[in-house]
């Protein structure tokens, strides 16, 4: 008889209803008629029968507890420090990849981690800061770019072309006769070395690679790191031109050569870049060992200078040896947190060491750190190693944070760009994060009945968990209904289920965040272009060839 009087009530405004608002409004009643009573042993199940929300310790998520929550953040908001004066010293963080939807993911996972009672609730290092801008992250070329052109951009304060690094838009890529001075726009730390600052650079990929490459290098193909990069690469770009090889130079060369020489700290991965093909491991097909050439210019420019390759010799090194310090950790990228043995140097370490002796600069410092492998994580399609780095990224900003002065020391927080990563379905917040969503546990699937097949809470647009073969993309689906301990999708390793399949996901092209605080943080607010990050950084530290805070005294 219910059913009849929904169904009556629904006919008798037809008429004054459009038609697709009345077919969903008949959806949305007839989805709450088929599903109540599953939806209520739902709430059941989570004891939330008696109108609580969900806690870990049982709290009472009532409207007193949100409204304490907003006061804390309006009193928090409140006493927001604008700091209008000089930097001393400023810290750039990009997390490589690390969208929105990354974020929120990490959030959630360091919550769970730490044992907070509302997980969502928990704040990364970053999130604590008082600004907060999106930034756009399109090129000169691709709506959707890559970490090279978005590196230049954010580094040297102009935009570049697609797989460039550190040149404008006049450079097409492998257009080698276009880099010149006039095309290749100096970045923030050249600026600080130029305003007598010591600046360093950290990263978990190669340091030769596509974003900490634009701290020092310009190239028209960001793939060009070694000599025998020019050979590799010649399927694509064809005969390399003797301009690229004699005048642009690989990035390896540039390094030691150029502007890379005069970076107090440069640690990462990527010695095979460096080290000729004779020696296991190295690549370069010239025969130089431009490790080797880099300490015999730093000893001819009258320098203290190391060249560090291990986890022992990084945390042993004394801060106060030497002013100039290289070091490579790995012959490629290094490798991710969650799968380190007790050898492998980690972005922590670097990141504690660099500020250790950047520290002692007489005028202050400039230091670019990269979060590369939560990039590379969701490239693999792996959403656990990607969410790990970030919460790694986070706690390095901590780390920072707490051993500089927020009075003068400038950190900015951000990403590159985006990925097709996302968090969908309706899952209830006690759910396994890396599982399935909601309708496995009984609750509503809005817009419908339960598909017949589960899907995941998190998934990718495109990407290697995808499959070309319907009846295993079927299959990977039906495998989530493995709640064992041994499930696939438990695993450390898993891909998730991609909507389409390629060999490697690609990036996304929305907007990314911006978080700032200390002098100048107040000017990266609202929604910027991603350059704009260098020249704020470069107007509070009184650098760079524009204006700056400094003219307003």
């Amino acid at each position: 008889m219910k059913l009849l009087v929904v169904v009556a009530c629904v006919a008798a405004v037809a008429v004054a209803v459009p038609l697709d608002s009345r077919v969903e409004d008949q959806d949305e009643l007839e989805m709450h008629e088929m599903n109540a009573p599953t939806y209520q042993e739902v709430q059941q199940k989570m004891g939330l029968g008696d109108g609580a929300s969900l806690s870990r310790s049982g709290k009472v998520l009532d409207s007193v507890f949100w409204k304490e929550i907003a006061q804390d953040i309006l009193r928090t908001k409140l006493a927001d420090p604008v700091y209008d004066h000089q930097a001393k010293n400023a810290v750039l963080f990009i997390g490589d990849g690390m969208s929105i939807a990354t974020l929120a993911a990490a959030r959630k996972r360091k919550g769970l981690l730490s044992g907070a009672d509302v997980p969502e609730h928990t704040m990364l290092s970053w999130e604590t800061f008082p600004y907060l801008g999106l930034s756009k992250t399109y090129n000169c070329d691709r709506w959707t770019a890559d970490s090279a052109s978005t590196a230049t951009a954010y580094l040297t304060g102009a935009k570049g072309n697609f797989l460039t690094v550190g040149v404008d838009c006049s450079v097409l890529i492998w257009n080698c006769d276009a880099v010149n001075e006039a095309s290749s726009p100096k970045s923030i730390l050249r600026y600080g070395v130029e305003a007598g600052k010591w600046v360093g650079l950290v990263s978990t990929a190669r340091i030769t690679h596509a974003s900490p490459a634009a701290t020092f290098g310009h190239t028209a193909y960001r793939t060009w790191e070694s000599d025998a990069d020019f050979v590799a690469m010649e399927w694509m770009t064809g005969p390399v031109k003797d301009s690229c090889r004699s005048v642009m130079k690989d990035l390896s060369t540039q390094f030691v050569e150029r502007e890379g020489i005069d970076i107090n700290v440069a640690f990462g991965g990527g010695w095979g870049k460096f080290t000729p093909k004779e020696v296991e491991g190295g690549s370069r097909l010239d025969g130089r060992d431009l490790i080797q050439e880099w300490k015999d210019k730093q000893a001819s420019l009258g320098r203290s200078y190391a060249y560090l390759t291990t986890k022992d010799e990084l945390n042993n090194f004394d801060a106060t040896s030497a002013d100039y310090v290289l070091g490579l950790f790995s012959r490629s990228h290094m490798q991710y947190r969650a799968f380190q043995t007790p050898d492998d140097a980690n972005l922590t370490e670097m990141v504690k060491k660099a500020l250790e002796i950047l520290k002692r600069g007489p005028n202050g410092f400039v230091l670019f750190v990269e979060g590369a492998k939560i990039d590379h994580g969701h490239h693999y399609g792996n959403a656990y190693t990607a969410i790990d780095e970030t919460i790694e990224l986070e706690e390095v900003v901590q780390h920072v944070m707490d051993n500089t002065d927020e009075s003068e020391t400038l950190i900015v927080v951000s990403s590159d760009h985006s990925h097709t990563f996302g968090i969908n379905g309706y899952p209830e917040r006690g759910l396994d994060m890396f599982g399935p969503s909601s309708f496995l546990a009984g609750g509503m699937q809005k817009g419908g009945p339960p598909p017949k097949l589960p899907y995941p809470i998190m998934q990718y647009a495109n990407g290697p968990g995808g499959t070309e073969d319907w009846a295993e993309f079927e299959a990977k689906r039906a495998r989530l209904t493995d709640m064992s301990e041994t499930a696939e999708w438990r695993d450390p390793h898993y891909k998730q289920i991609a909507g389409i399949y390629l060999p490697k996901e690609t990036h996304g092209g929305e907007d990314v965040g911006i978080f700032a605080r200390g002098p100048g943080a107040h000017l990266l607010r609202g929604s910027l272009e991603e350059n704009v990050i260098h020249h704020v950084i470069n107007y509070a530290l009184c650098q760079g060839d524009f204006a700056t805070v400094c003219d307003k005294k």
